[in-house]
């Protein structure tokens, strides 16, 4: 017998920011402390230095990677 865990709804919203967050939002799940600028040091790049820190931080908000990230141009 299959059992559905998430409504229709939670499935749509999923990994997905459901609207702009919050400047209290964007500093509680952003914000790099020490160990995480570490790491984020140690990626090549300008470019990649964002793009690990993007996903550290929707990692924490959404508890999920994002798929499809935005160029940076």
């Amino acid at each position: 017998m299959q059992h559905e865990c998430l409504s229709d709804e939670q499935v749509s919203r999923y990994g997905r920011f459901v609207a702009d967050p919050t400047p209290e939002e964007l500093e509680r799940f952003f914000f790099l402390d020490e160990a995480a600028l570490a790491q984020a040091r140690m990626r090549r790049g300008m470019e990649n230095r964002l793009g690990w820190s993007l996903q550290w931080g929707t990692v924490r908000m959404l508890g999920t990677f994002l798929t499809g990230l935005p160029l940076v141009t």
